[in-house]
């Protein structure tokens, strides 16, 4: 019996990618919804075995070094965007052998919610504290001087500004977010309605591959007889 020479090296190694559908959904880094399709990326080392001058390329026993996920739309966006920015977001499943914790949901609606709300709850903070201290002012002084007024138009001019910027840019982020969020989504649909599509394509395929087979083997047996 042939004995198969294997060679291995430190650089040599296994690119895989996989679909998979998922029962219950996960969360993936960087996407603002869950997900029960993925793409699985896995990496290996691996080795090379020669036997009977053919070469067979093998993922080593060591296991994977590093696996991770990615949405449709992330591994989409990796391979049509190379050489843009500074990568896609990746979710780290295993790396070196040791599983790595899922990270955690965060709503993108709640989240820019509850950050309004605390911003709301600033300014009304700051509106009591200029109410009080323009009642002080106006109640317990018999006449206004120049500082009392500079601390009244400062603190309404302070109000005014935070409504004008920063609300207007936190309402501008949310409806950006919700964008994103939307397309995303729709992304992930056509995704897979594209993949079952290709899938049923094949199926369909196969099965008048296997019809045509079959009639020419019934042709043949009526041209033998």
């Amino acid at each position: 019996m042939t004995q198969r020479k294997k060679e291995t090296h430190e650089s040599y190694g296994f690119l895989q990618f996989s679909r998979t559908t998922r029962s219950q959904e996960t969360t993936l880094f960087g996407s603002s919804i869950p997900h029960k399709e993925t793409i699985r990326l896995r990496i290996s080392p691996a080795n090379i075995e020669r036997s009977l001058s053919h070469e067979y390329i093998n993922t080593g026993e060591e296991g994977a070094i590093i696996e991770a996920e990615l949405s449709l739309t992330q591994f989409a966006e990796a391979i049509s965007s190379l050489n843009l920015g500074s990568g896609i977001p990746i979710t780290i499943r295993r790396l070196n052998g040791k599983g790595i914790e899922e990270p955690e949901f965060i709503s993108k609606r709640r989240l820019y919610e509850q950050e309004f709300d605390e911003k709301m709850k600033s300014l009304a903070d700051k509106l009591s504290d200029l109410t009080k201290q323009s009642n002080d002012i106006l109640t317990n002084k018999k006449s206004i001087n120049k500082a009392d007024r500079e601390v009244i138009q400062k603190g309404i001019e302070s109000l005014v500004t935070e409504i004008k910027s920063n609300i207007t840019y936190m309402a501008s982020a949310y409806n950006e977010q919700l964008d994103k969020t939307t397309l995303e989504a729709k992304g992930e649909i056509e995704a897979s309605i594209s993949n079952r599509i290709n899938q049923l394509g094949l199926q369909s395929l196969q099965q008048l591959l296997e019809i045509g087979q079959n009639s020419s083997e019934q042709l043949q047996i009526k041209e033998d007889k």
